[in-house]
């Protein structure tokens, strides 16, 4: 925002960016106990507490406002990838559990998609389900999680998605897409976060993560780093220094 301020409007004074931070019900869970003990509470998470405590399943948890401004093929896509890998070349990898949150026109039109898939035996370790949550209980999900997703394409290429935001204040590591601009502004490639421009990059991480390493472990580490940063941490050196009050 602050480039495109100086080059497209000529705004010659000092910018100084103020970034959204996360609500305060936003917060990360640390004991992974407390998270499956969340799991178990909630019907589209409860039936699968047993591969939960395995530790065989993973959550993924992406919102969406279901329209055409975010693409949910590509999730849909990079699954079907993940699925046909696990079946063959990797079978090591988890199960996957995908909640996706969210209300939009498009909503009937993929959830016709999804279970045509299903019954084709195209998502034999994935499973997808939807889900319209409480604002605590959103928060929550988000804390239990394994991994988020965020399919925010920013047409503007300077708007940030909020639920990016979200996801950290819970400490929810995040794979996004980046193909725009203000991406780095909040997303710290390999600390945080994670971007991809395609399908086939999503599926790529998502095995790369999901697999049998520390990678999605040190990214949570860093997500709940990035989670103790609030709100007066951002207004007080930016909004306060602009107007004299710091």
């Amino acid at each position: 925002m602050k480039s495109v301020l100086r080059k497209d409007f000529n705004l010659q004074a000092p910018v100084l960016p103020l970034h959204d931070r996360p609500a305060s019900h936003f917060s990360p869970i640390l004991d992974s106990n407390a998270r499956i003990n969340f799991l178990a509470t909630l019907p589209e998470t409860k039936e699968f507490l047993f591969s939960l405590k395995a530790g065989s399943l993973r959550v993924l948890v992406s919102s969406t406002s279901w329209t055409a401004d975010e693409d949910f093929s590509v999730l849909i896509d990079a699954l079907l990838q993940y699925s046909e890998l696990a079946n063959t070349t990797k079978p090591h990898l988890p199960e996957v559990l995908a909640i996706i949150t969210g209300k939009g026109p498009q909503k009937e039109m993929y959830l016709e998609q999804i279970a045509t898939l299903e019954k084709s035996g195209k998502l034999q370790k994935v499973t997808i389900r939807t889900a319209w949550l409480s604002v605590p209980d959103y928060a929550q999900l988000l804390a239990s999680a394994s991994l988020g997703v965020s399919l925010h394409t920013s047409s503007s290429g300077v708007d940030l998605p909020m639920k990016v935001v979200d996801m950290f204040g819970a400490g929810l590591p995040v794979v996004g897409w980046d193909r725009f601009e203000a991406w780095p502004e909040l997303v710290t490639e390999g600390i945080n976060g994670l971007g991809f421009g395609s399908s086939e990059e999503l599926a790529e991480h998502l095995v790369n993560l999901f697999g049998e390493n520390d990678r999605l472990d040190n990214l949570r580490l860093g997500a709940q780093k990035e989670s103790s940063r609030r709100w007066d941490d951002e207004w007080n050196p930016i909004a306060g220094t602009l107007i004299g009050l710091t």
